[in-house]
């Protein structure tokens, strides 16, 4: 199985135009640790939250590795935290209840995505065969098995995310690889990019005949060739310079194309962007991805800044939660409807379980709360919900009904002379059915109604 996936990251890479590239003509073989491997994140079909409901915001992402996370050393058990998570973490930071899935495939071409929409839309099963021969991927065919479920989340999509064409120019950077001169190369460049054209532009209509109303975000490709380095008056090219450059322009003409395409379907009144990716990369190419490791694939860091650009062309922004201190009161924080809840008192975790101090929450909550102070139990209600916790007991009042607590009971913490009331936040947005999402990459909890 690891042997598989070794394959498939090697040939996958060509993805972003200079694994092979560089692995062939600076660095070592790549190679994909099998070691246990703890990076947070998503499987091809991750879905964070299920519950189907007229509120939920509904993030589909589909297309090639960069689109799956892929990572150096990923094997098929890594948690990927891609650009895509960082978008569905986005999504939350907006005060949307949200959900993601992720259909990223390692080495898909454009055509094969136009096949496999294509697949989507008219209702048949495939296999992998169907969709692109050799893909790499050796999820592939569970993942094209799923074809029926991803023509029910693209009808049912807000959002849907994409990267597509990096593989395309793999037969450019062959080329160069095998010694080819330039004008040789141009007419391969050319093909690349008429198909690339041809066959993105009826996979993104098909995409939007399944709904027409989702907004659509596709990224352009980023060169992950580092400049030659310059140490005083000397210069070190990683890489030909002049095959360099002719990538890079290999990419701005791919990006024209795309222009082109999203200029057509804007025209016609659909929701289409590009999320500017390229521009971050420029001079943190060894940053933000493993190239120095023989993988051009985006590092954490490269994911991010792919993360802000997609965030960017959906909302205009890249939210984060300020700085806190890292003791382990204060070190959790909690987003309520898009705002950061600041409060003196802050949230604690006690058995694994996250308890809020009650007057804060309830106040970003938009809640009423009533304090019985005989019985000790204060009673919060959100609409025609209502929610009734009581100190040291381990049920609680769901609009009446008992429910049991699955975390410790309320409690009263004193410091000197003032005491405030802790609630385990959990019970109390559950109840109040608020969707309650904890993301241990951002050490955040997010509620949204």
């Amino acid at each position: 199985m690891y042997s598989k996936f070794r394959k498939a990251a090697f040939r996958a890479a060509s993805s972003v135009l200079i694994a092979i590239v560089l692995t062939t003509r600076i660095f070592s073989p790549l190679s994909i640790s099998t070691a246990g491997n703890n990076a947070p994140t998503a499987h091809a079909a991750s879905v964070v939250d299920k519950k189907k409901d007229d509120h939920t915001y509904r993030i589909v992402a589909v297309g090639d590795s960069l689109t799956a996370g892929y990572e150096y050393g990923f094997t098929e058990q890594s948690i990927p935290y891609g650009f895509v998570e960082h978008v569905y973490e986005q999504a939350l930071f907006h005060g949307l209840r949200a959900e993601y899935i992720n259909y990223g495939v390692l080495g898909l071409r454009t055509s094969g995505l136009n096949r496999w929409i294509d697949a989507v839309v008219s209702g048949v099963s495939v296999k992998s065969s169907d969709i692109q021969s050799g893909l790499p991927d050796p999820r592939a065919e569970r993942i094209f098995a799923e074809t029926s479920l991803l023509r029910s989340a693209l009808s049912e999509a807000d959002l849907i995310v994409m990267t597509i064409g990096g593989n395309d120019l793999y037969a450019v950077l062959d080329k160069l690889n095998k010694g080819a001169d330039h004008a040789e190369t141009i007419a391969v460049l050319d093909k690349a990019l008429d198909t690339y054209e041809t066959e993105l532009e009826p996979a993104l209509r098909l995409l939007l005949s399944q709904q027409p109303n989702a907004q659509i975000i596709i990224a352009d490709q980023y060169l992950p060739i580092p400049p030659p380095l310059k140490v005083g008056s000397l210069i070190f090219p990683l890489y030909p310079e002049a095959d360099r450059l002719f990538l890079k322009d290999s990419i701005k003409q791919l990006r024209e194309r795309l222009n082109q395409i999203i200029d057509r379907l804007v025209k016609e009144g659909f929701n289409v962007k590009i999320a500017n990716v390229s521009s971050s990369f420029i001079d943190n190419e060894l940053s933000y991805t493993s190239i120095a490791k023989g993988d051009i694939h985006p590092s954490r860091a490269g994911y991010a800044a792919m993360g802000k650009s997609f965030s960017k062309a959906i909302w205009g922004d890249y939210r984060v939660v300020k700085p806190r201190a890292k003791d382990s009161e204060s070190a959790l924080a909690i987003v309520i409807n898009g705002k950061e809840m600041i409060s003196a008192n802050k949230p604690m975790v006690v058995q694994n379980r996250t308890f809020v101090p009650l007057r804060s929450i309830v106040d970003a909550l938009g809640a009423t709360i009533n304090w019985n102070a005989a019985a000790q139990t204060a009673t919060i209600k959100v609409a025609d919900r209502a929610v009734d916790l009581t100190v040291g007991q381990s049920s609680f009042r769901e609009n009446g009904t008992v429910k049991t607590l699955n975390a410790p009971p309320a409690f009263i913490h004193t410091v000197g002379k003032a005491s405030t009331l802790y609630v385990p936040l959990a019970a109390l947005s559950e109840g109040l059915q608020f969707q309650v999402i904890y993301r241990d990459t951002l050490k955040t909890v997010f509620i949204n109604k």
